[in-house]
This record gives C-alpha cells, sequence and structure tokens, in this order.
C-alpha cells in the first residue's frame, strides 16, 4: 500500500490543489442549532430551524431567496418531512 491510499479526499496535495469553491461553501452550511422547529426546504430536503432559514436561506437553493424573508420560507419549507 502507497502512501497516496492513506490520503484524505479533502487534504490539499503536494502541488497545493483546493476543493471547488461549490463544494467550500458548501461544507461552511449551517446545521440545525435543535430539534424542535425544524423545517426542511421543499425542493432540496435540506433540514434547518426556521430561524436558520430565515438567516442565511437554504444553501442548496439560493434561487428561492429565503434570507430575510418569512412568507417565502413558509412557502418553501415544510415541517412534514
Amino acid at each position: 500500500m502507497d502512501d497516496d491510499d492513506n490520503r484524505y479526499d479533502d487534504e490539499e496535495d503536494e502541488e497545493g490543489e483546493r476543493l471547488p469553491a461549490k463544494v467550500e461553501d458548501l461544507a461552511q452550511a449551517s446545521v440545525p442549532t435543535s430539534l424542535k422547529g425544524l423545517r426542511a426546504c421543499m425542493r432540496c430536503g435540506i433540514i434547518k430551524t426556521l430561524d436558520q432559514f430565515l438567516e442565511y436561506g437554504c444553501e442548496n437553493c439560493p434561487f428561492l431567496d429565503m434570507a430575510g424573508n418569512h412568507e417565502r420560507c413558509n412557502m418553501c419549507t415544510t415541517a412534514f418531512f
């Protein structure tokens, strides 16, 4: 077994290659902070609290423009998942 087999996929290699920007963005996605009041995006299924959808929107579906829009958050998310 050579050294390359032991390396993790998310590590930089010797040439300093980095992860694609989209992957780095998704790695910064918020995770639910509470088990109460969880909602799921009806398009992609990501689960967060309503407050997180209001603050950050959906990282997978930015075109839904949920951040800061309570009505859009209610229209685009569901508590039944």
